[in-house]
């Protein structure tokens, strides 16, 4: 446990390290996929979560392995922008409020 006023180190638990290989896994199937490297954060309600751009207009392969590997998430998103989208998952933690998740 941390000092008084210092968060916990999350990796210490065991769930959370089991949080963040899962996304890990998932990050890593997405990266093939898009040919892009997809950014993992930590959420304020405690979860992995893994981004990724998409750009263009996916064909239908790619769209149905992007959405192969997004429903093994607990969540997960889409943001579409001119000429490219993004596309998030969520493993473990509370799900949170964000301009991702409108």
């Amino acid at each position: 446990m941390g000092e008084v006023g210092e968060p916990d180190d999350p990796l210490a638990n065991e769930e959370l390290r089991a949080a963040r290989a899962r996304a890990g896994e998932l990050a890593a199937e997405l990266a093939v996929l898009t040919r892009e490297r997809p950014s993992i954060t930590w959420t304020r309600g405690g979860a992995v979560r893994v981004s990724v751009r998409v750009r263009g207009t996916p064909d239908l392969g790619l769209t149905v392995g992007l959405l192969a590997v997004l429903s093994r998430a607990d969540r997960f998103g889409h943001r579409k922008a001119e000429g490219w989208q993004y596309v998030w998952l969520e493993i473990g933690g509370t799900p949170t409020k964000d301009e991702d998740s409108s």
